[in-house]
């Protein structure tokens, strides 16, 4: 079938209608003379074929919104969105061409919704597609518990939300503790549950806060309140061997202290005026000797744990020196050697000592610093020093114990292996709003410890990682933007050293939308979401016969239009034919 229409002479331009889709159409147009018409020039085109939108993804529900995110059509001057849920209520917004995502909002929680989408080609709407999701029935955590209460730290707790992508927890002194400490936060991924505060004030109440993130969007909060426990008292503080010159103290560990306080000064009436001496050890030894002590004297010693600028209560005790007279020689340890190294620990043994009631282990770091000692039973020769730091030289002096005194001991130095990192860290694959991380196994790490932020930020998201992975996609990024990605592996209760690396996602598959208001049948809220323009109540038409320009695609000409004249120089009209 042949169409064919007249122009006037003076045009030079002319959108052909109501074609057909996907059609091959051959064009030809001839000047009209007064002496009749021109050879014809001819070309070939072909009108687009109506595609529907190739995927669509709903993404990020909470109770009331959902986020849709769909890929571009080529020739699509806009596109349909519309959300029914399961009681039959439907409501739509018209996009413009530059949109691939919309945040619906304004839904019901715990409700199945079917979302469908469908290009628009001018007044021509394409083919439909669907997709169906159930918005969250509930944004907050139902269960927020406080365990493990110390001085300083406390266990937080809670049940997972479906559909969340991370949780925010925020803890601060309650008003009447305002001063003894300050308000602090962190982000953690979805697959967190547990957090433990660490670093609190002692005898302090806190406000703990638990806030459930979808995506960009954050739900309602859930709160509770905690004490932390007041500063103790040092238990077991005893007196394990003694010199005419010394005192060997031991005591059990205090939880949350920063260090000790050890004071001791000689006990009567010709000592009345003898100056107090303290000295302050770390928070791990659980054992100190005291030097340079006058014999036969009964001294007082008092111990009292510090926790960061505040000291605790004080245990105090008196022990006699030996005389003179007692302190016969105690022969000095034999055959002390390393049997084993370890990241954290030290093996050695020893040649029994005949006569010795026990034997006391005593180490120190070699280029300074505290040191802890001992004590094991007559029966031993081997010990393991745990706790010992990674990549470090100690000095080590066993010493044999006779009753109440204590021989000189015997030293030799070793040092403690490296503590292994991850290794072959590297980002995979980047993706508009995730990344693929991968790593080279480490032996012996009981789990993985992963960060990231975004490079111009502050705030960390974490995710405890099993030790059997060896990869893990990082999602709910933003798009086009450089994080720090850092990852380090756990040994019990020690962390490894950190493997960083600096990644950047892709960009959208389409042109970012501009901050416009949407054309919509429906009052819709556009707080995270762009906004189309043009609001208007009258949806387009269902079916219509006319086609945008755009939907015919021009090839080469069949014909050169060489000795034509231009339009102006047509007597009186132009004909132009559709085949």
């Amino acid at each position: 079938m042949t169409y064919e229409r007249v122009l006037q002479g003076d045009v030079s331009s002319h959108v052909l209608d109501n074609l057909q889709e996907d059609r091959e159409y051959s064009i030809s147009i001839y000047a009209v003379y007064p002496q009749g018409p021109s050879q014809p020039v001819t070309a070939l085109g072909r009108t687009l074929k109506l595609l529907p939108v190739k995927s669509i993804l709903l993404q990020n529900e909470t109770t009331d919104t959902l986020q849709a995110r769909w890929s571009p059509v080529r020739g699509a001057t806009g596109y349909r969105l519309t959300w029914t849920s399961a009681d039959g209520s439907i409501q739509d917004v018209n996009l413009s061409s530059t949109y691939n995502y919309y945040m619906i909002q304004g839904l019901q929680p715990g409700t199945e919704y079917t979302v469908t989408i469908n290009p628009i080609f001018g007044d021509v709407e394409g083919p439909v597609v669907s997709r169906k999701a159930t918005t969250v029935a509930s944004s907050t955590v139902q269960m927020l518990n406080v365990s493990e209460i110390s001085t300083n730290g406390a266990l937080v707790s809670w049940d997972s939300v479906a559909g969340a992508t991370g949780y925010r927890v925020a803890w601060g002194p309650t008003p009447e503790f305002f001063g003894k400490d300050r308000p602090r936060q962190l982000a953690l991924n979805k697959s967190i549950t547990s957090y433990q505060l660490r670093n609190l004030a002692h005898d302090t109440e806190y406000v703990i806060s638990l806030y459930v993130l979808f995506g960009s969007v954050e739900g309602p909060g859930i709160t509770t309140s905690a004490r932390t426990s007041p500063l103790g008292y040092i238990s077991n503080f005893k007196v394990t061997s003694y010199t005419s010159s010394s005192l060997s103290l031991a005591w059990s560990a205090m939880l949350a202290a920063t260090k000790f306080k050890v004071t001791w000064r000689p006990v009567g009436a010709s000592n009345e005026k003898q100056v107090a001496k303290t000295q302050y050890l770390g928070s791990r030894l659980l054992a100190h000797r005291i030097d340079h002590l006058l014999p036969d004297t009964l001294y007082k010693v008092s111990i009292r744990a510090v926790f960061s600028k505040t000291e605790g209560p004080e245990v105090t005790l008196t022990h006699r020196t030996a005389s003179l007279a007692d302190s016969s020689p105690i022969h000095t340890i034999q055959d002390l050697r390393i049997t084993n190294t370890d990241v954290n620990s030290l093996k050695l043994s020893w040649r029994r000592l005949p006569g010795a009631t026990h034997y006391k282990i005593s180490w120190v770091p070699f280029n300074g610093g505290l040191g802890t000692s001992h004590l094991v039973g007559a029966e031993s020769n081997s010990f393991t020093i745990p706790k010992l730091k990674e990549s470090t030289t100690y000095t080590i002096g066993v010493s044999a114990v006779i009753g109440g005194q204590e021989g000189n001991p015997t030293l030799l130095t070793a040092k403690t292996l490296d503590l292994p990192k991850v290794t072959e860290f590297t980002m995979q694959e980047a993706a508009e709003t995730s990344v693929l991380l991968t790593w080279a196994a480490v032996p012996g790490a009981s789990k993985y410890l992963l960060t990231w932020r975004l490079s111009s930020a502050s705030d960390l998201s974490l995710e405890v990682l099993s030790a059997a992975l060896r990869s893990y996609r990082v999602t709910g990024l933003s798009s086009e933007e450089t994080y720090l990605f850092s990852i380090r592996p756990v040994f019990g209760d020690r962390e490894g050293p950190e493997t960083t690396l600096i990644g950047q996602t892709a960009g959208l598959h389409g042109d970012s939308p501009p901050p416009v208001s949407p054309m919509t049948s429906t009052k819709l809220a556009t707080v995270r979401s762009p906004s189309p323009s043009n609001v208007r109540t009258t949806p387009l038409p269902l079916t219509t016969t006319t086609l945008p320009t755009t939907l015919l695609s021009s090839t080469t000409a069949s014909a050169t239009l060489t000795a034509l004249p231009g339009p102006s120089e047509c007597v009186s009209m132009c004909d132009f034919k559709v085949m």
